[in-house]
């Protein structure tokens, strides 16, 4: 470790020295001894960060943007094949880097520590804190179709309080809730979708065809499609999950990418059929621009009281993607801490909880979303943002292979077995649909892609003034 420290220069100016980061991680390692989770955990974590309010709301942007069931179908594919791609290259960073903290370590060790901070801050901000607060709002209003006289406010400040003290407590007692509300939300998806293909009465299924005609065609390679892409890519969002909690997996360089790869697969395979089940059982003209297509469709296939129980079902399944976020996103700021001393409160830990400053920053961001903010306008510029972490990232696999020809002995040939499969197309796919969202974003909603560069320039000059304090 010492030769790929050295390999690494870092100016004075940027941040601390690399002999003063490695003793400041040698000592907090070894004050706390963090409780390792194994595999099955680490891929529970992906599903649940990737399986959110996402795939049970975007179909109805979808059908306003692209009415064809074929190419909505052919979006979310799109979209599977794009966190799949970038799954098998952070499987490689993770097993070349195996540390908890995601884009800000990776960013860090690969380009320079403006970069990775900028990544962190972000993600902490936009990244973790925004989808806490809307899945717990949306939690919210579905709790209020059982409990009609709980405000949904509350009800998701409820929320966000009741899981930051389960994960702060211990890391046992997170991952048990956490695996459990995981399980129960890929059950009832599984349970929607055998109803849907076989048990749905012949009066719920809407007689689409799924054959593509001419016209799909063009509306794929449309900007209309691009945009769409970037709502379906928050659907995919956390397929990268288990890399936030690296330094706390059983085995990292093994487990870490098998539960990056296995992960996406569930959950692309998963999102097809449920989709499927959407488009076969509400007219695409009844789910355009509506949020709630996964009602809508339990009401055709259950019935009004079924639908009901189902949309139930989904508000607690919210509970396990809520919890995911606040489950990885301290994990950042802990790693932001353990480098910079003006964050150094952030890295703290109480016995063999995580890390309960971070969890309760974190909290209070959410909360104030929830009571302040609508979390919706955030997500307008969230994607393009963190896809250009994300881009920058998977680049950085060829950074660290150029590295490893040029200097065997370097960070990029530590001793890891995983390589990329598919190397180098399916990193390079990944960045070329990353930069076709990006521009189409710009050029057809520029406000997101302002309010994006925005908040790189918030973090931007928040580091420059922790580099002054330094």
């Amino acid at each position: 470790m010492k030769s790929a420290v050295k390999a690494m220069p870092v100016s004075v100016s940027g941040s601390v020295t690399s002999e003063r980061k490695k003793t400041r991680s040698e000592n907090i390692s070894a004050s706390v001894a963090l409780p390792k989770v194994g595999l099955p955990t680490a891929i529970l974590v992906v599903v649940a960060n990737m399986v959110g309010s996402g795939v049970f709301g975007t179909t109805g942007e979808l059908a306003d943007k692209i009415p064809s069931a074929f190419a909505i179908l052919a979006c979310w594919a799109a979209g599977g094949l794009m966190a799949l791609c970038g799954a098998l290259a952070y499987g490689e960073l993770a097993a070349r880097l195996p540390r908890s903290g995601g884009e800000y370590h990776f960013l860090t060790q690969i380009y320079s520590p403006w970069a990775g901070f900028i990544s962190g801050f972000v993600s902490i901000v936009v990244g973790f804190a925004a989808p806490i607060a809307l899945n717990a709002l949306f939690f919210g209003e579905y709790f209020k179709q059982v409990v009609p006289s709980a405000p949904p406010m509350l009800s998701a400040a409820v929320l966000v309080v009741f899981l930051t003290l389960v994960h702060a407590l211990k890391i046992h007692y997170g991952a048990g809730v956490q695996n459990f509300f995981t399980l129960l939300k890929v059950g009832l998806i599984v349970l929607f979708i055998v109803a849907g293909l076989f048990f749905a009465p012949d009066s719920a299924y809407t007689g689409v065809s799924l054959a593509p005609q001419s016209s799909d065609w063009s509306m794929i390679l449309s900007p209309a499609f691009a945009v769409a892409l970037v709502s379906v890519y928050y659907g995919y969002l956390g397929w990268n999950a288990s890399v936030y909690m690296a330094g706390e997996i059983k085995n990292p360089t093994r487990n870490v990418p098998t539960s990056l790869v296995v992960g996406t697969l569930v959950v692309g395979a998963l999102y097809m059929l449920l989709n499927y089940v959407f488009v076969t059982t509400v007219e695409i003209g009844a789910m355009s621009g509506r949020v709630e297509v996964g009602a809508l469709s339990a009401n055709a296939i259950f019935g009004e009281t079924g639908g009901k129980i189902v949309s139930l079902f989904i508000g607690l399944a919210l509970v396990s993607s809520a919890g995911a976020m606040v489950m990885l996103g301290p994990r950042i700021a802990e790693s932001m801490g353990e480098d910079h001393a003006f964050f150094r409160f952030l890295a703290r830990r109480k016995g063999k909880g995580g890390p309960w400053t971070a969890l309760l920053t974190q909290m209070f961001i959410a909360l104030l979303m929830v009571f302040t903010e609508s979390p919706l306008t955030i997500l307008i510029y969230m994607g393009f943002t963190l896809s250009l972490f994300s881009m920058f990232s998977v680049l950085g696999v060829y950074v660290l292979r150029y590295r490893e020809r040029k200097n065997p002995t370097s960070l990029a040939s530590g001793g890891f077995k995983y390589r990329t499969w598919g190397y180098p197309v399916t990193p390079a796919l990944f960045v070329l649909l990353c930069l076709w969202m990006i521009a189409n974003t710009i050029f057809n909603n520029p406000t997101a892609a302002l309010g994006g560069l925005a908040t790189l320039m918030l973090g931007a000059g928040v580091y420059l003034i922790t580099a002054k304090r330094r």
